[in-house]
């Protein structure tokens, strides 16, 4: 697990299944948690290594886009150097059931030390698999961007949704309007726990979003992990 900075909460980041296509989404969100000076733990090297290539971005701003997409790919090539086992797993979508994820991710969280109170940053698939082993590890709270209430070429799963309905850990979901998985009608469609806020905003899964609406976001997000 990657880890910086020093910080007044500790942020742990679950990604979704295609990480790959939350990349400037992960720029946003890492700019700002690092702003409010957070500690950043992500969930293997995939993060880190975005983190890292970001970083390098935001230094040299001066570089032009084609040097930014060969630093992509140079990142891309370092991991699988130094981590060829995860990074052949994430590209092979090898040990990514919803199972081995959680299991993976209490070995990590328990790895961390019980004394950290940890707040779950997650994406889709992510925000699935924190609400799954939250209550057990104690989690502090959770955040998910696009939670995966039905997959739109599936039938019903109801794995994916019944344990909301009795999550103890505090979770905050945000979900898009017009997302595939779940829009507008997740309010009277499912059932959940009092611990779990809803809040929407004009998007689709990939949560490509207006400037105001993602200031709204940060802001909710803001209140949610440090209230008034």
């Amino acid at each position: 697990m990657a880890k910086i900075a020093t910080a007044k909460k500790n942020i742990l980041i679950i990604r979704r299944d295609n990480w790959q296509k939350d990349i400037a989404l992960y720029r946003s969100l890492l700019k700002y948690f690092k702003k409010q000076k957070h500690t950043i733990i992500f969930d293997g090297p995939v993060g880190g290594s975005i983190y890292y290539s970001k970083t390098l971005e935001w230094t040299y701003k001066w570089l032009p886009d084609s040097m930014q997409k060969i630093n992509k790919k140079i990142i891309h090539f370092l991991y699988a150097l130094f981590f060829p086992d995860s990074f052949f797993n994430v590209y092979n979508k090898k040990n990514d059931s919803i199972e081995s994820r959680c299991l993976a991710l209490k070995k990590a969280i328990l790895k961390l030390g019980t004394n950290k109170e940890i707040v779950i940053f997650s994406r889709s698939s992510g925000g699935r698999i924190a609400s799954l082993i939250a209550d057990e590890l104690s989690i502090k709270k959770i955040i998910c961007l696009g939670y995966p209430f039905k997959h739109p070429e599936k039938e019903i799963e109801p794995d994916r949704f019944l344990h909301l309905r009795n999550l103890k850990t505090p979770f905050l979901i945000i979900q898009g309007t017009n997302d595939e998985y779940g829009g507008k009608e997740i309010q009277e469609k499912y059932s959940f726990s009092p611990t779990i806020e809803l809040f929407f905003v004009d998007t689709n899964h990939d949560f490509k979003v207006s400037g105001e609406d993602w200031k709204k976001v940060l802001s909710k997000i803001s209140g949610f992990i440090d209230p008034v």
